[in-house]
């Protein structure tokens, strides 16, 4: 299929809505996963390790149109999953696009892809965004975590999306604690210098980044981390409210999204966490779309 840009998602994302609302994380697998998952299961063991047991859901368009109307959700971020194949992951890419041109004003298509094969990482970036996708992400190696040869392998990829200004969402999660599905293994260290090769790009860590946003307290890291935001996908599951106003105090009022990780979790668990974390007027609207609306005109500018 080729993708055929949509003037819409360069010039309409700039219409003034009070208080809108944008969550930056939301899954869309392809039509045929939704319908019958045993096959994807067998040939992918990174989406196996998260979505083996049916109570790991699985939504379809519809059900994400559903639940932004049934939340007061203005728009989406709507990604695939990093499959191993190369196929697998364009057409899921493909139906996010599709889905994106059903509903220009309300999703916004990031791309996604694994880096097992690099050079095809690479053809898949260039593909998607000159055909308009507004983003890459969520990038992740659900499989053997991110090293710091993945990290490398990304610059190609880093680079596309630099000459298009674009942002990157790298799926990041805590060193410690409980183990869970999709945790992985990630080189902080690596992460860290890939972000200072790349000043000029916004990246978005997912998942509250793993808590690398700690780091920014340290004058010559909070240089570096000036164009770093995270995401609350999956907060609730792993920390108490508080983890807000600490990323707020590290990275800035600025530097905070929504992100629900749907079908997940819904908006809901996060309005909870906002409130809990006493969370209102000006920050508590940047935190649910002002903020990712900034990084995403940034192309415009």
């Amino acid at each position: 299929m080729g993708l055929q840009p949509n003037i819409g998602i360069n010039r309409g994302l700039r219409k003034v809505i009070d208080n809108m609302i944008i969550d930056c994380h939301t899954h869309l697998l392809p039509r045929q996963a939704q319908q019958d998952r045993s096959e994807y299961l067998k040939a992918d063991p990174a989406f196996g390790s998260l979505y083996s047991s049916p109570k790991a859901r699985i939504a379809s368009s519809d059900d994400i149109i559903h639940y932004l109307d049934k939340s007061g959700i203005d728009r989406a971020i709507v990604f695939g999953f990093p499959w191993e194949s190369y196929e697998t992951a364009k057409r899921n890419n493909d139906e996010v696009w599709e889905f994106h041109q059903r509903y220009p004003d309300r999703i916004i298509p990031f791309a996604t892809f694994s880096l097992l094969e690099r050079d095809l990482a690479y053809k898949e970036t260039d593909r998607t965004l000159t055909g308009g996708f507004a983003g890459l992400g969520e990038l992740s190696m659900y499989g053997l975590g991110w090293s710091l040869a993945d990290f490398v392998a990304l610059k190609p990829c880093l680079a596309i999306a630099t000459a298009w200004q674009i942002p990157v969402m790298i799926h990041v999660n805590e060193p410690v604690g409980h183990k869970y599905p999709g945790k992985v293994s990630v080189d902080i260290r690596a992460l860290f210098k890939t972000i200072k090769n790349h000043q000029d790009l916004d990246f978005i860590l997912a998942h509250f980044g793993g808590g690398l946003f700690i780091y920014s307290l340290m004058p010559e890291i909070g240089q570096t981390m000036k164009r770093v935001y995270v995401d609350t996908a999956a907060a609730p599951f792993l920390y108490d409210s508080r983890i807000v106003s600490a990323a707020v105090n590290a990275l800035g009022e600025e530097n905070v999204l929504l992100g629900t990780d749907y079908p997940l979790l819904g908006i809901s668990r996060y309005e909870k966490l906002l409130d809990e974390a006493e969370v209102h007027g000006a920050l508590r609207s940047n935190i649910l779309g002002e903020n990712v609306l900034r990084i995403l005109d940034r192309r415009l500018s």
